[in-house]
């Protein structure tokens, strides 16, 4: 575990000697590197020996034996899931969506929301993510995301609220929003939490999806997006049927349609795009449209395989997600980074599909790029937030150590992540969360996911399959 001396400065440290992976414009790996961090950002980078006595007061964290890396970004993800993780497995979307997912959200509120946060942020920050995007849907509670905010806020994670609606089938109307209301909320919640806890917090807007938003929600979703400056969200060609709904409702594919709307561009995150034809892989290519690819939850809802290559081969930026705990049914990017490769390799019957480097992009400078935040996130540059996490190359798993970035997407496990660092401050050390008391939120989890199985399963006598303890 990386030692600290004596701190003699209150607001600069020196993750010193380590393996550093910058991610920067020349991918420059520093042997016995440092990283500079004066407050929440990062000051400098580079070796050690070179800027060590710039900085005398600093506090010394040594890094050695260990790779430095920024933070990795999870942007794509349903944090509310992990209250009911392990439930409704062997199920497709639809089925899972309206036996699981529909009838547990009605249960949800502001509370469940904010534990669930916690206990998302806590497993994903053992895994080295400082940013979380939350597609933030499917509850009647307005209040849950004062929740997600609350929680973001405590445990000391980065996150994204993706403030999302629905106003169609086959979504159950108890959870739909008229336009109206839709754009009310998503004003209060911009306007109450983006930019807050110290940049930690941040807004973008979503429409859920072609089949359950209508055009208008869209329209008017994208349009208030970029009245903010902030970015839109959602999910589309995830499945078949979606795809083929959508074209029957409105004479293009999904993609397709979403161009004819003039809703692609920079500012765009598609969540999936596994159902596209080329004609749609052009058109997020010349608009800039940017892509979350969630490998693990995809092959766990049997959804089908992202082109990912072709995204890559037309120049798009895919960034990479986890998805909801009860769709993946985990919160671990080093599983999503190794999925991510394998899935294409093998789809594709080509070992040379994916190489580990740009699978290493997806999770940090690519995913920055895709959420907008490359000038903040993403690489260990000076004035970028430091969002470090450090790994410990002595894991046996990792030895030895001859090719670091390879062994870091198909060896390492979450049992590597040693330091994690978010806006400066360290968050995660020693196998627990320092922000929170792990034990006791565990205990609240669980009692708050017993009760709400028993409370649905009362209703709807769905969950027969089940033991409930």
């Amino acid at each position: 575990m990386p030692t600290s001396q004596d701190k003699v400065g209150e607001l600069m440290k020196i993750l010193k000697d380590g393996l550093v992976i910058t991610m920067d414009r020349e991918r420059r790996v520093i042997n016995k590197g440092a990283v500079v961090i004066n407050g929440n950002h990062i000051q400098e980078v580079g070796k050690y020996e070179a800027i060590s006595h710039k900085y005398p007061t600093a506090e010394i964290i040594d890094a050695t034996d260990h790779l430095v890396l920024p933070g990795f970004i999870n942007a794509h993800n349903h944090l509310f899931q992990i209250l009911i993780r392990g439930i409704g497995e062997n199920l497709s979307l639809s089925d899972w969506l309206s036996q699981i997912i529909w009838p547990i959200s009605s249960h949800i509120g502001r509370h469940e929301y904010y534990l669930a946060t916690l206990l998302s942020s806590a497993e994903m920050l053992s895994s080295g993510i400082t940013t979380v995007l939350d597609s933030q849907y499917l509850t009647k509670d307005k209040e849950c995301t004062d929740g997600l905010a609350q929680g973001i806020e405590e445990i000391g994670i980065r996150g994204i609220i993706g403030r999302c609606s629905a106003d169609g089938a086959p979504t159950p109307q108890e959870f739909w929003e008229p336009v109206d209301v839709a754009i009310r909320e998503a004003c209060r919640v911009i306007e109450t939490y983006h930019e807050k806890a110290d940049g930690r917090v941040t807004v973008r807007v979503e429409a859920s999806n072609e089949a359950t938003a209508s055009k208008e929600m869209v329209m008017a979703m994208a349009n208030l997006a970029r009245s903010y400056h902030i970015g839109f969200s959602m999910h589309a060609a995830e499945t078949p049927w979606r795809v083929e709904g959508c074209r029957q409702k409105y004479g293009y594919p999904s993609v397709e349609w979403l161009w004819n709307l003039g809703i692609l561009g920079p500012d765009v995150l598609l969540a999936h795009c596994i159902w596209l034809n080329d004609m749609e892989l052009n058109l997020l290519s010349a608009t800039g449209t940017n892509v979350v690819h969630n490998p693990v939850a995809n092959q766990y809802m049997g959804d089908g395989v992202a082109p990912i290559t072709k995204m890559l081969d037309r120049g798009i930026t895919v960034a990479l997600g986890t998805d909801g705990a009860a769709s993946n049914n985990g919160q671990d990017m080093f599983e999503a980074m190794k999925a991510a490769a394998l899935l294409q390799k093998v789809s594709q019957h080509n070992p040379r599909a994916i190489n580990c480097q740009k699978i290493l992009e997806m999770a940090t400078i690519d995913a920055a790029k895709a959420i907008g935040m490359a000038d903040k996130l993403g690489s260990l540059e000076a004035g970028k937030f430091a969002d470090i996490v450090l790994i410990d190359l002595a894991a046996p798993f990792l030895v030895p150590s001859v090719n670091a970035i390879s062994n870091l997407i198909y060896a390492t496990s979450t049992k590597a992540v040693d330091l994690v660092l978010v806006n400066g401050q360290v968050v995660f050390k020693d196998g627990e969360i320092i922000t929170l008391d792990q034990k006791e939120l565990i205990r609240k989890c669980n009692n708050t996911a017993q009760g709400l199985l028993k409370e649905v399963n009362n209703e709807m006598k769905l969950f027969g399959m089940w033991k409930i303890l």
